[in-house]
């Protein structure tokens, strides 16, 4: 199965178009996760991903911010700081042509009483319902992507309630190592919705994103092909072994 990779970078200043057409991979760019950019410096930064991506024919996504954000929070000051970030970022995502926005699920999971998780989920469905009808000519997918979560059932539940197409899911390989559940079950759980991979390791204590094993590499290809998924899997590590990374996922 010919997998579809990407490979995330921090900066503009780490995107190498020959580099990557080279490779023949995508490109996530992790720019705008940066919560204190100014508007002149957003601006400056998407003038020169539009020019650089005039000759790009790959796949692009975006990450969007996530620090202090919550789109279902109580506090609607908080909300519209929110909604206003996420609007921003869904415009250079429709100005740039991008085919994913990564956003985080923003699941607290010690915050599990019934009650407030229903009335979090459904804040969160009005949440995106809202923003997509400012941005309708988005032609992508959002995809949200597991952080604190420790099994995939509260992001499967988020997902369902949601239930809006253009929202898939972003399994975030290190995030759920650091969980209790084992990679299967994430992915026997997920797989309804699961469009996207994050793909990076650490040492089941701290979120390091360090490069992944060729036997962790081997796993992840065993069970996409196991579950017959083909989901776009984007490098979020450095590496100095990245091309051999690369034809390890391809070759399996």
């Amino acid at each position: 199965m010919e997998r579809n990779i990407l490979k995330c970078v921090e900066s503009i200043d780490d995107f190498s178009i020959d580099e990557f057409n080279k490779l023949n991979i995508g490109v996530e760019i992790q720019d705008f996760t940066e919560p204190n950019l100014t508007n002149e410096q957003i601006n400056e930064v998407v003038n020169r991903y539009k020019k650089m991506f005039k000759d790009f024919k790959h796949t692009k996504a975006l990450h969007g911010p996530f620090l202090d954000l919550k789109p279902s929070s109580p506090d609607l000051d908080i909300r519209r700081v929110s909604f206003n970030k996420y609007l921003r970022t869904m415009k250079i995502a429709i100005e740039l042509d991008v085919d994913y926005v990564i956003f985080h699920s923003k699941i607290i999971p010690w915050l599990n009483e019934p009650s407030i998780v229903k009335l979090n989920y459904l804040q969160t469905r009005e949440f995106w319902e809202s923003l997509l009808m400012e941005v309708d000519d988005f032609k992508g997918n959002i995809v949200l992507e597991n952080v604190f979560e420790k099994t995939p059932e509260m992001l499967k539940e988020l997902i369902s309630v949601i239930d809006i197409p253009k929202i898939k899911v972003n399994l975030d390989i290190g995030h759920a190592r650091l969980g209790t559940a084992s990679l299967e079950k994430w992915i026997k759980e997920l797989k309804d919705y699961l469009v996207y991979i994050h793909l990076h390791s650490n040492d089941g204590l701290y979120d390091l994103h360090s490069e992944p094993s060729e036997f962790q590499i081997n796993a992840i290809n065993s069970l996409l092909n196991k579950y017959n998924l083909n989901p776009v899997i984007s490098l979020e590590y450095k590496s100095n072994n990245i091309e051999k990374h690369i034809n390890t996922i391809r070759n399996f």
